[in-house]
């Protein structure tokens, strides 16, 4: 037997004991005992209070639904603040070791003035960070293009973009981070013009701009061979660390400046003779333990003086220019330093140079100085180098000894007819 509900057995009776008072008030009256105004009177009180009745139950229920409702909604408000509230103490760690690493790494930086040093601190930095990265790649502007002067490889693979690719042309342009899941679902590339997908089937990448404010310095490239091997926190992270070491990269490179402001000849832009003495001895002494020579070379404008009386020293300066621009373009070996010895002398040593390379160069300044032709209000310059050259340690083993046989050499070569270059 099926139970009723005591809902409804409420229902049942309250309609029952209504409908039997209106039974015998209706049969009352038909037999005549009481009056039908009566009859009617309790008919009608007896309906009035059945709907008063169920009125009252319909607003009591209402109520109490709307208190329930009321209840239950600020519970879910508690609850869901609660669920919040554990959301964080759960991210708290995770934040925390995020700020301890932010704050050594920026400790790390400012210990830091050399900019190789922040450049090898940075992809090292990388490489803990996203131990997922197979390449890690840091692009620096050289003038007006990208050049790249650090990677990480796993696999020793060439990178051919020395210049930089889509990718980092896009963080630039946008300033901005980006993290790419999968090349080849990325609408805004075409992965076949991305030369780190064709080459090294690299799909997944995290591309931070090195940037302060709206000067663009560089970008960090991190790839992977992997599909979604970063998420959106490791962009942010890439991005802070990079934050950090463009500022340090800036007052390293304000810090370089500086010093070679020191170092350099403000008309010329070629190394001062303090800094030339100091370069050259240390050159003398690695050549002297790995058995290497080392050139030598002074040289002097000839009848200097005569060019600053007749032209003006607007126009001695000009030459002095000219002489350094050409210095720059013949003495281009690695490991050369040229210098404005003071005056019109300058002095310029070459390492690994033996008696024929000394020659061949100085015979080439020699006639690109004397061919060279500096044009100065509709006035045609012309000018002369005298040369001295010699060579470590055939000439001599001591640096003072060998500044004074090549300066010896120089006057050798005015007393000869100048626009001469004489060797030891």
């Amino acid at each position: 037997m099926i139970p009723i509900p005591k809902k409804r057995l409420y229902k049942i009776f309250l309609y029952s004991v209504h409908g039997l008072i209106i039974i015998c008030a209706t049969s009352f009256s038909a037999l005549g005992k009481v009056p039908f105004f009566f009859s009617l009177l309790i008919v009608l009180f007896s309906l009035g209070s059945l709907f008063f009745f169920r009125k009252m139950r319909l607003d009591f229920f209402n109520s109490f639904r709307r208190d329930c409702e009321s209840d239950q909604e600020s519970i879910n408000l508690k609850e869901d603040a609660i669920r919040k509230e554990q959301e964080i103490l759960n991210v708290l760690p995770l934040k925390k070791d995020k700020v301890s690493f932010l704050f050594n790494v920026s400790k790390r930086l400012l210990e830091m003035s050399d900019s190789d040093e922040v450049y090898d601190f940075l992809v090292k930095t990388a490489r803990n960070l996203f131990p997922q990265s197979d390449e890690i790649l840091l692009y620096l502007f050289d003038k007006r293009s990208l050049e790249l002067v650090r990677s990480f490889r796993k696999d020793k693979q060439l990178i051919k973009e020395k210049k930089g690719g889509i990718l980092d042309r896009w963080v630039l342009r946008h300033n901005m981070s980006l993290i790419v899941d999968n090349l080849a679902e990325d609408f805004r590339f075409d992965s076949k013009r991305v030369i780190a997908c064709c080459d090294r089937e690299m799909v997944s990448f995290i591309v931070s701009p090195l940037s302060v404010g709206d000067k663009l310095i560089g970008t960090m490239r991190v790839e992977s061979k992997e599909k979604s091997s970063f998420s959106l926190d490791d962009s942010r992270l890439l991005r802070s660390v990079c934050d950090l070491g463009v500022l340090v990269l800036e007052r390293a490179h304000y810090i370089e400046k500086a010093r070679d402001l020191a170092i350099r000849d403000p008309l010329t832009g070629l190394y001062l003779k303090e800094y030339f003495f100091m370069r050259c001895k240390e050159e003398i002494k690695r050549a002297q333990i790995k058995k290497n020579r080392v050139g030598i070379m002074i040289l002097d404008i000839d009848d200097f003086k005569n060019i600053n009386d007749s032209y003006g020293h607007i126009v001695g300066d000009l030459v002095l220019k000219r002489l350094a621009k050409i210095l720059n373009e013949t003495v281009d070996d690695v490991g050369s330093l040229i210098c404005r010895f003071g005056g019109e002398e300058f002095i310029f040593f070459i390492v690994e140079c033996d008696i024929d390379k000394l020659k061949d160069i100085g015979e080439t300044l020699r006639a690109a100085v004397e061919s060279s032709t500096l044009h100065f209000r509709r006035k045609s310059i012309n000018f002369t180098i005298s040369c001295g050259g010699v060579i470590y340690p055939d000439t001599a083993d001591d640096f003072l000894d060998l500044i004074d046989s090549a300066d010896k050499l120089l006057y050798k070569a005015k007393r000869k007819g100048k626009n001469k270059v004489c060797f030891q």
